[in-house]
């Protein structure tokens, strides 16, 4: 059987763009290269921060937003936790004259817009939740490729400026989408869906048609997958490698705390903060403006050269916007919060992706392998949000029935949690062996 795993993966691997003969990549090159991640990380900000919790209080009503949320949440997440490490697997096989990578980008942007249809009005829960599962799975179809194609073209010695450039479009992204945000009201759920199958489209043309990419075919002689052999080989690099183990660890319990507070700011701006100048769904993209401005400046200025350094310094940073949000009852304190995790979560999102560069097992499964790691950015779906959801609707009710009432008690355990989150994420990070 240990032949047999060895012949399949010699037998389906590729060679990656120019994986021979890496040229030195322009810094321009890499962020039309990347354009793609900006309109992605656009999409995934104005829905899971703005649209999602706001269509979910509407079908649900208040007292059960929290739940509501989580059931979506982890219905989508365990679907995206499996099928995100299939396809990236099934997409380093894929057989084409026109590349693995760059069809099925264009194939998921395509069925990630027209899935909008399914989330434009609030209906059953259940109908809500089957329009947020056709939006994931068109969201791995884009993204799991796209991952693999930024790997195939980096040179090694410039994973770590590659890594920088895709950190900021993400944050890039997420800013803009931070101030679309803020005019949800103006534009409507029509006109904010049509701008993000716009900005989609756009970004997606720009990454496909910047990259070039030879022909897969070679992979049409493979031998069919074998599922067992593949199931085993989808979590090798966890059971073989021991530092890519705790560089999944790290970015999973990071992204705990960072899925929690983002996915629950706007309920807590609409709960906790007295004096908001706008509805929640609008305030919370004020709020997180500061974030997304910062966070990039951040990432640019600090070196990656000791990456432990960097995520112990960002872990205080976001540990110290929790305990903010725990005790703040104002909008401008929300505002200050969210620009100190800013400063933390920036140089995160840099170091978090150079480590993973550093430990990779296998540069010839390099999609498979990416997109195990993208599933610890899933886990939260399944594991954080719901936990959040539930923790939050019990404390608060728990909250209001004390004498005197504790309006936001839900809210202070719910942070409260982040914190153990980060400080788990760091103590996993300190373990890593390859990582300075």
């Amino acid at each position: 059987m240990e032949d047999q795993n060895e012949a399949l993966i010699d037998a389906a691997s590729s060679t990656p763009v120019n994986q021979c003969e890496l040229r030195p990549l322009t810094t321009s090159f890499m962020i039309r290269a990347n354009a793609f991640w900006l309109g992605y990380q656009f999409y995934w900000f104005i829905m899971s921060v703005v649209v999602v919790p706001k269509q979910i209080e509407e079908i649900v009503g208040d007292q059960n937003k929290g739940s509501g949320l989580a059931a979506i949440s982890i219905v989508a997440g365990a679907l995206n936790l499996i099928l995100a490490v299939v396809y990236g697997a099934l997409n380093d096989r894929h057989a084409s004259k026109l590349g693995k990578r760059r069809v099925s980008i264009v194939v998921g942007t395509v069925i990630l817009s027209a899935s909008l249809l399914l989330l434009s009005g609030t209906y059953s829960l259940w109908f809500y939740g089957f329009g947020y599962v056709c939006m994931t799975l068109s969201a791995i179809i884009a993204s799991v490729p796209f991952n693999g194609l930024i790997a195939d073209i980096t040179p090694p010695e410039q994973k770590g400026a590659m890594s920088a450039v895709m950190g900021s479009m993400s944050l890039a992204g997420s800013l803009l989408g931070a101030i679309a945000g803020a005019c949800f009201e103006q534009l409507g759920i029509s006109g904010m869906y049509l701008l993000l199958m716009a900005t989609l489209t756009a970004t997606c043309h720009i990454t496909v048609t910047s990259v070039r990419e030879n022909s897969s075919m070679h992979l049409a002689a493979a031998p069919p997958l074998r599922w067992r052999v593949l199931a085993r080989e989808l979590v090798a690099p966890l059971v073989a490698s021991r530092d890519f183990r705790l560089v999944f660890a790290s970015r999973l319990l990071f992204q705990l705390g960072i899925a929690t507070v983002t996915q629950f700011l706007q309920y807590w701006i609409g709960d906790c903060v007295l004096d908001a100048p706008l509805p929640p769904e609008q305030a919370v993209s004020v709020a997180l403006i500061p974030l997304l401005v910062l966070a990039p400046v951040a990432a640019a200025a600090v070196p990656l050269t000791r990456r432990k350094a960097v995520v112990y310094a960002s872990a205080a940073a976001m540990m110290v916007t929790c305990v903010v949000l725990e005790v703040a009852t104002g909008f401008a304190m929300a505002v200050v919060a969210g620009g100190v995790f800013g400063l933390g979560y920036g140089p995160f999102v840099a170091a978090e992706f150079a480590m993973l560069m550093d430990v990779l097992p296998s540069e010839r499964d390099a999609a498979k392998d990416m997109a195990l790691w993208h599933s610890a950015m899933v886990l939260p779906q399944i594991f954080a949000t719901p936990l959040a959801g539930w923790v939050l609707d019990y404390y608060q009710r728990v909250g209001i029935a004390m004498q005197p009432p504790s309006e936001c008690l839900g809210y202070k355990v719910t942070f409260g949690v982040c914190v153990a989150y980060f400080a788990a994420g760091c103590e996993a990070t300190r373990r890593i062996g390859a990582v300075k």
